[in-house]
């Protein structure tokens, strides 16, 4: 017993010890944060100038000028207003960059749009309830880059790992959003919480939560959609280190659309007498995640400078870093049915269906920058870095039955080449991708995007210009999957990607146009029986243009989108969609309440919207049914000082000019429905 004593005594204090050299060691690794190595979006730009009180203030490093360097990130956020007291950025993963974002966003900009994809303005085709799969009408900001086939459908809900946002704040911030609608029977609700705060000037440490429900308007249309996620960074001297840990999970009530279309036109008959197709159905996703990124600045260089006051002073840039990336991820997705007329084949089992996927990666990248010197384009910034990934998939095969569960393994190596500059009048960024061995040997991805702003704001007239390049293996679960219902082996050829983007645009004058072509050779798709296809060549066009118009406190915003394609045997798309909203801003109560009366409708031309598949979770080409119906909502939006609150009128406009108000083919949109919310950010 005495010597179990002792023995605890000396483990304690030998852990005290390793502590101690712990934070000692953090001591004199101490990174600065000036070091983080930002980049700003052109969003980003306007907003900073607006609000900073510091002249020549650059996101760009969070290389703050005018700061010395025993300034911490807390003492920039000392010298800029309220407003820019978080700081937020999140990786790009294209370019390997962190770029500055949005941290917490309060304003009026129609917090009322509570589906993701319609902040864009744009239409969509999804199954017509929140929380369930979606997909935009517009084809150039559809999601390409996924992980896990069977999630891409869900990814407008969610940040992803390597991506997600990151804080530092001057005071805990926490802001809660939620939202309700409906009847008891029907209803729908999001729930929102972000915390961020620092534990001290080097370390901070947030979390998130989201959650998408709704009792669904139609039987068998409940979804309960949960994402978590955890995050931390340290920052101090040269050493930089930043983690997320995620979880979520999408349960969702699958019932394969409405019987037939005339219950649905029959207006007399109540939403939940409605017959729909499958009885037993239901699908469920889950993600669990980790990535780590961990940075030091291996050469730094001292620039003279001068503060506010004309005062010279010594600023420490960095000019040679090193970072590496880790990230681990098991996506799975069960469904399971007991139905036995929806389906033409039936595989494994006539009278119960239980199918399962899973996917397990792990990718380790190895990165050096070697830093802009200078604010022009002479002296760009370069990035190179080697990459590997391994991990396993699965997929239900008969073999199973008999044999132990099989997993197909996987690996890939690639190396890439970055540049970057980010001077006051030219900003660029590419990337160059070669993967050498693997499944994906061959694939090449090149990136590049660039934005000219001769008056170093984008207050006034800008150009942007964006290229992609790509020849890619076609997705795993695209070449080989057997389930109850569906089964291919595919030998496709690689997809090949070639598009172009530019836009011009003026944010004082609140107006942006921009035009999009794309060519794809091997293009593959979802046919209309539901099975993937490929195609021998595909061009799309598009062309936009986003206009506010304001006369006193009204406002007239509007987005008009026009596209085109050469293969309508492989893809339909909307030839036009509009998005309009009048409203009238007043004031309430003077500097402290403000209010925002209006409308908005979304339309879309008539076009062979996409079917939906539950078994396989993915939408597919139908040519039964052209599908095209506008939508119109009125709202109020309050603000008052931190708060945010939102009451809207849904689809008022239910039977008018038709009772056919579909989004996909056999899936109704919900009909009127009520909603309220409010939104409220609070600094400790």
């Amino acid at each position: 017993m005495k010597k179990s004593i002792i023995f605890r005594i000396r483990l304690i204090f030998i852990t005290l010890l390793f502590t101690q050299g712990l934070l000692m060691a953090g001591e004199i690794n101490a990174y600065h944060p000036k070091c983080i190595a930002l980049t700003d979006t052109l969003e980003l730009k306007r907003e900073r100038e607006k609000k900073t009180t510091l002249k020549n203030t650059t996101i760009d490093s969070l290389s703050i000028k005018k700061i010395t360097t025993d300034k911490t990130i807390l003492d920039i956020l000392d010298n800029v207003d309220t407003l820019n007291r978080i700081v937020a950025w999140r990786l790009n993963p294209l370019y390997y960059s962190l770029e500055a974002t949005e941290g917490v966003d309060t304003s009026l900009n129609f917090p009322h749009l509570i589906i993701p994809t319609q902040k864009r303005l744009e239409t969509l085709t999804s199954l017509g309830n929140l929380g369930s799969p979606l997909q935009s009408d517009n084809f150039f900001n559809r999601n390409r880059a996924y992980d896990f086939l069977f999630s891409r459908f869900y990814l407008d809900y969610v940040d992803g790992t390597t991506e997600h946002k990151q804080y530092h704040v001057k005071k805990p911030l926490t802001l809660i959003t939620y939202s309700m609608g409906g009847k008891t029977s029907e209803s729908e609700q999001i729930m929102r919480v972000v915390h961020s705060q620092n534990v001290n000037k080097y370390l901070n440490f947030g979390l998130t939560y989201d959650r998408y429900g709704t009792k669904g308007m139609y039987k068998r249309q409940q979804t309960k959609d949960n994402f978590f996620s955890f995050f931390a960074s340290y920052f101090k001297n040269n050493f930089s280190a930043q983690g997320t840990i995620t979880y979520n999970r999408i349960r969702n009530q699958e019932n394969g659309g409405v019987e037939s279309d005339f219950y649905v036109q029959d207006t007399t008959l109540e939403n939940t007498l409605i017959p729909v197709k499958l009885h037993g159905a239901s699908s469920e996703i889950k993600q669990k995640s980790f990535s780590g990124i961990v940075g030091y600045d291996i050469v730094n260089r001292w620039v003279k400078e001068v503060d506010k006051k004309g005062n010279p002073i010594l600023i420490k840039k960095p000019v040679v870093s090193i970072k590496a990336i880790f990230e681990a991820s098991k996506n799975t997705r069960t469904y399971s049915d007991t139905t036995t007329s929806f389906y033409k084949n039936y595989y494994i089992n006539k009278g119960n269906t239980h199918d399962s996927a899973m996917l397990v990666t792990y990718e380790s990248t190895v990165l050096g920058e070697i830093n802009q010197l200078a604010k022009f384009p002479g002296l760009p910034g370069l990035r190179f870095w080697i990459s590997n990934t391994q991990g396993k998939y699965y997929y239900f095969r008969p073999t199973d039955f008999i044999f132990k569960r099989s997993d197909d393994k996987i690996e890939a190596n690639h190396v890439g080449v970055g540049v970057y500059s980010y001077s006051p009048y030219l900003s660029y960024s590419g990337s160059l991708r070669m993967y050498i061995n693997g499944y994906r040997s061959a694939d090449k991805e090149l990136f590049g995007q660039m934005v000219i702003s001769p008056w170093k704001s984008v207050e006034y007239p800008y150009v942007k210009a964006k290229i992609e390049i790509t020849d890619k293996e076609p997705d795993l679960f695209i070449k080989n999957y057997f389930s109850n219902h569906f089964k291919w082996n595919n030998s496709f050829e690689k997809e090949k990607y070639f598009l172009l983007s530019g836009s011009i645009g003026a944010d004082k004058w609140k107006i942006e146009a921009g035009y999009n072509v794309v060519r794809i050779n091997n293009y593959i798709y979802f046919d209309t029986t539901g099975v993937p296809a490929q195609a021998s060549g595909l061009t799309i066009t598009s062309a936009y243009i986003k206009k506010d118009l304001k006369l006193g406190g009204f406002h007239f915003v509007n987005k008009f989108l026009w596209q085109a394609y050469d293969n309508k045997d492989v893809i339909s798309l909307p030839t036009f969609s509009v998005f309009s909203s009048l409203f009238f801003d007043f004031s309430l109560v003077k500097n402290v309440l403000f209010a925002r009366l209006g409308a908005n409708i979304f339309i879309r031309s008539k076009f062979y919207a996409d079917a939906y598949s539950p078994a396989t979770g993915q939408f597919y080409n139908q040519r039964e049914k052209q599908i095209g119906y506008p939508v119109v909502d009125v709202f109020a939006d309050l603000k008052w000082k931190r708060a945010v609150i939102f009451f809207k009128a849904d689809h008022i406009n239910q039977g008018v000019p038709s009772s056919e108000y579909y989004s996909a083919l056999h899936y109704p949109l919900n009909r009127f429905i009520f909603k309220i919310g409010v939104s409220w950010i609070f600094y400790d």
